[in-house]
């Protein structure tokens, strides 16, 4: 990696992965996309990612704004071949004499080609789409309780924090926030169409606390989905 400017960033990685899915259960347990994705695989690929931060500060931003790309290419050898893009940009300002700050945070994902399978599709849920858990949105497989990711994603997310009326030395201070996102599309769907693999929009609401402990900053979630 090496900087292009004073606040952007161009790194290069080669990365090499086996990866090996097994079933562990009789085939009829087990959803039929997974099935499609068994087996070893070698992947060869290129990442670049490219960063440029224009926010005043790295960990606690109050202007400004951060972009980050990152595109993964296999295929430089190897039994798998797609390319997968991810893009970020978040957004910072102030208002009322600097005591509210709002921000957003947008991101997006597509894999174009074939062979990107259940360890390399996109998930979305947690901390990408607080009110959902871990990989709670996007295809899923109901026969089977499975879920299975997804080639193309999106998520935007709307915070505005404040004080709460404690004295500002404790650094403890309140937020309220939406979040909002979809996660779609599988190959090896298109001709038994068994999952719903469409783009419905889901979206929660809920309010933070954030504490700048001695230890780091810390965040605490409460959220409620309001489409799921």
């Amino acid at each position: 990696g090496f900087p292009l400017s004073r606040d952007s960033n161009l790194s290069i990685e080669y990365s090499f992965d086996q990866e090996d899915i097994k079933l562990t259960a009789a085939s009829n347990t087990v959803s039929p996309i997974i099935i499609g994705d068994v087996g070893k695989k070698n992947k060869s690929a290129l990442i670049f990612t490219y960063s440029l931060d224009k926010t005043n500060s790295v960990v606690t931003p109050t202007a400004g704004y951060d972009f980050r790309i990152i595109q993964e290419l296999n295929g430089l050898g190897g039994d798998i071949s797609y390319s997968k893009s991810d893009l970020n940009f978040k957004t910072y300002r102030t208002i009322l004499r600097d005591d509210i700050i709002l921000s957003s945070d947008l991101s997006s994902g597509v894999i174009l080609g074939s062979d990107a399978s259940i360890m390399n599709r996109f998930t979305l849920g947690g901390d990408r789409l607080k009110g959902f858990r871990n990989q709670g949105i996007g295809p899923y497989d109901s026969t089977y309780a499975t879920h299975l990711g997804g080639k193309m994603y999106t998520s935007l997310s709307l915070e505005a924090s404040f004080p709460i009326g404690i004295p500002e030395e404790y650094g403890i201070y309140g937020g309220v926030f939406l979040d909002t996102g979809s996660l779609w599309g599988l190959d090896n769907n298109n001709s038994v169409k068994i999952i719903d693999d469409s783009s419905e929009i889901r979206s929660a609401l809920g309010f933070s606390i954030f504490w700048e402990s001695a230890i780091g900053p810390l965040r605490f979630n409460w959220s409620s989905p309001i489409k799921k």
